[in-house]
């Protein structure tokens, strides 16, 4: 009896999984001759894909991540969510850019409630590097896209074999192939060799997942981050809040700690208004709550890292200044 394969949405943004460069050996300066194979040239070369899923194409405009908007990244969130809703879709994935990949993986997060799988791909060598990364990224990204398992889990980002929660996941290697980590909870698990997913914890439940619905969205408020160092004052701050900043995200040192000259820059700002967000620099770890800070308008990243707290901040924004509303959103 012949099975038809189920259906996938390929959302192609452009990035280093599209990128040509000079021959096979240039890894690294693609990026500065901006050429890019549309998705339908990389299906061309993926012949396999078809035992796996029907594939249909969502072509936007490539560009490198790095360029890459807010405008850009709703957009991105708009149309995966559209797709995710169709009930014939069986997956949806993207393939991004992997110098934000992290950031526009969580606002689809945001953006997407979980049930259909919506995947988030890349690569680290461009398409027509020596021995590149993005075929069989694309390939086992596919792959989970129609796994059952990949069910209500949320966006998931698949690179290098390798399954990880859009929340936790962020670059940690400009260069290698295993770029991609999930902070202290790891990868929830893996494509196999011979195309089996295997997954091997769950996701955690987290009241912002799906939360927001970008098709009637304008352009979100600004909020900025501002990262601490040794003796810095209130300079960047106070600049913040004079660009007219909505929010700040102060990624402190250690478990979330300002200069005491940023501290006084911060409490001016929540003063004004602006809802400021502790979070921290350092790679992994938690900046906790405290009642009272909450009370006074400062809210806590949790294990967020800043950039992605900006974006839940940012969208938390367009509903409500209310601190309280907005921890409960950030906090797992």
């Amino acid at each position: 009896m012949l099975v038809t394969p189920p259906r996938v949405a390929l959302v192609s943004t452009g990035g280093t999984i599209a990128s040509v460069g000079r021959d096979r050996l240039d890894l690294t300066g693609y990026a500065e001759i901006g050429d890019m194979r549309a998705a339908g040239a990389l299906l061309a070369e993926l012949p396999e894909l078809a035992t796996i899923a029907r594939i249909e194409v969502v072509e936007l405009p490539n560009v490198p991540s790095h360029a890459l908007g807010l405008d850009g990244a709703l957009a991105v969130a708009r149309t995966a969510r559209r797709l995710a809703a169709d009930p014939e879709i069986a997956g949806v994935v993207v393939t991004h850019g992997t110098n934000t990949l992290e950031e526009t993986a969580f606002l689809l997060d945001l953006a997407c409630p979980p049930g259909t799988p919506v995947v988030v791909t890349g690569a680290m060598r461009p398409a027509t590097g020596l021995s590149a990364d993005g075929p069989m990224n694309l390939v086992n990204a596919v792959r989970l896209a129609v796994a059952p398992a990949a069910r209500g889990r949320g966006v998931l980002v698949l690179l290098d074999d390798t399954v990880h929660a859009a929340r936790d996941a962020t670059k940690t290697s400009a260069n290698r192939l295993s770029a991609f980590r999930g902070g202290e909870l790891g990868p929830l698990g893996f494509v196999e060799g011979d195309g089996e997913v295997r997954f091997h914890h769950a996701v955690e439940p987290w009241a912002a997942r799906g939360a927001f619905d970008p098709a009637g969205l304008g352009p979100l408020p600004r909020v900025d981050v501002v990262v601490s160092y040794l003796g810095a004052d209130g300079a960047l701050v106070d600049a913040a809040v004079a660009a007219g900043a909505a929010g700040i995200v102060s990624a402190g040192t250690g478990a979330g700690y300002p200069t005491p000259e940023e501290t006084e820059a911060l409490e001016r700002a929540a003063a004004r208004g602006v809802v400021v967000c502790q979070a921290t620099r350092v790679p992994t770890g938690r900046v906790t709550p405290r009642p009272e800070a909450v009370a006074g308008g400062v809210v806590a990243a949790g294990d967020l890292n800043p950039w992605k707290a900006r974006l839940l901040l940012a969208l938390a924004l367009t509903r409500t200044r209310d601190a309280v509303e907005i921890q409960r959103l950030l906090s797992r």
